[in-house]
């Protein structure tokens, strides 16, 4: 830093030094007329401005006595906050979604025109990627269960999917013929 600077600097911090003083002058003068005037120190934090004001009530300045910072201090005055409100799902799709999983009755583009149908306001994109997610274990919403696809592109959670009957044979079993 440049000498220009630094005395610049000190310059600053000397003059704030003493507008500071002289508004500790004031809040002292005006607490032995009885009257409570808050600090309004723009760059003072929370802290500061309820010290200053505890220190007037006991009739000591901050040069005095060192700054106490209580839990007391900081709720005096001040309501308690208010609940917060009930968190709202990003996505409120999921029951549907498990719905029919449990029936395998759509396949993918099924259920993203179902979803975006009964949630409009839901991002399309994010419907889409939920779903494919939902094909691989390790980034579906449904750890415990497994979600696969049937042979027609079907979503179905996997222990939904029943075992064909033992009279209908699938292509696999079926013996090859030979070639003529």
């Amino acid at each position: 830093m440049s000498k220009k600077k630094k005395a610049q600097i000190t310059e600053n911090r000397e003059v704030s030094n003493s507008a500071s003083e002289e508004q500790n002058q004031m809040e002292v003068t005006n607490s032995v007329t009885d009257e409570a005037v808050p600090s309004t120190i723009v760059e003072a934090s929370e802290e500061q401005v309820f010290a200053a004001q505890t220190q007037e009530a006991d009739g000591t300045t901050e040069a005095e006595s060192p700054v106490v910072e209580t839990q007391e201090a900081t709720t005096e005055g001040q309501e308690a906050p208010a609940p917060k409100p009930p968190k709202v799902s990003k996505r409120p799709y999921i029951s549907l979604v498990e719905e029919h999983l449990e029936l395998g009755n759509l396949d993918k583009k099924g259920l993203l025109a179902l979803i975006m149908e009964r949630f409009p306001t839901i991002s399309k994109n994010g419907v889409s990627t939920f779903l494919t997610d939902a094909l691989n274990p390790k980034y579906s919403h449904w750890k415990d269960r497994v979600v696969s696809k049937t042979v027609d592109g079907k979503m179905i959670f996997a222990d939904k999917i029943e075992e064909p009957a033992a009279d209908v044979q699938t292509a696999e079993v079926q013996p090859k013929q030979p070639a003529e």
